[in-house]
């Protein structure tokens, strides 16, 4: 029989369902998601202050099978949930770029806030994988290819009361003042 300490480690060592990255300053720009996890979740201190959104990307091009249709199977296949402690749980639109080097998908970092917020972005089918759900999108079987995300940085001022459905705060005065102009 086997000890409580000997059942605890075995726990540890299982393979968790999820692959969690942390967003700050310095973090890798670009982050695996072709992998056997159900979901990834990108956890970030002021969310919409940090990074503002971020792309999937992949290393495919039009001939290994990504086209626009593969791009929007893999969006209809793929949800997007933020969790802040503030706003709470919100969903997140995932939308189809196109540009002239070809197409990604986009979702915002949740939220516009000062607060913690975990971005988790996993399968609609539950308990497929992403690197399933992407190779079913793309309709590839045993190929290699990289697919990732990368954050992108927030290039403007946030209100720290902001959301991604008011990004002023409501108020109109984002409390911060300068000089003698108020």
């Amino acid at each position: 029989m086997a000890s409580k300490a000997q059942d605890k480690q075995s726990k540890a060592k299982a393979k968790p369902s999820q692959v969690a990255y942390t967003l700050g300053k310095g973090t890798p720009r670009i982050l695996d998601i072709r992998l056997d996890r159900e979901e990834v979740a990108l956890h970030v201190n002021g969310a919409g202050m940090l990074y503002s959104s971020a792309r999937v990307l992949t290393s495919l091009d039009l001939e290994d099978g990504a086209t626009f249709q593969a791009w929007k199977k893999l969006a209809s296949a793929l949800k997007c949930t933020s969790y802040c402690g503030y706003h709470g749980k919100t969903t997140i639109p995932i939308e189809i770029e196109t540009s002239r080097i070809g197409t990604c998908l986009r979702f915002s970092m949740g939220p516009m806030s000062m607060y913690s917020t975990a971005v988790v972005l996993r399968p609609r089918k539950r308990g497929g994988t992403m690197r399933a759900t992407l190779d079913s999108a793309f309709g590839i079987q045993r190929k290699s290819y990289t697919a990732v995300i990368v954050p992108e940085a927030a290039t403007g001022h946030m209100d720290h009361d902001a959301s991604i459905f008011d990004p002023n705060g409501g108020s109109g005065d984002s409390g911060h003042h300068h000089g003698h102009e108020h």
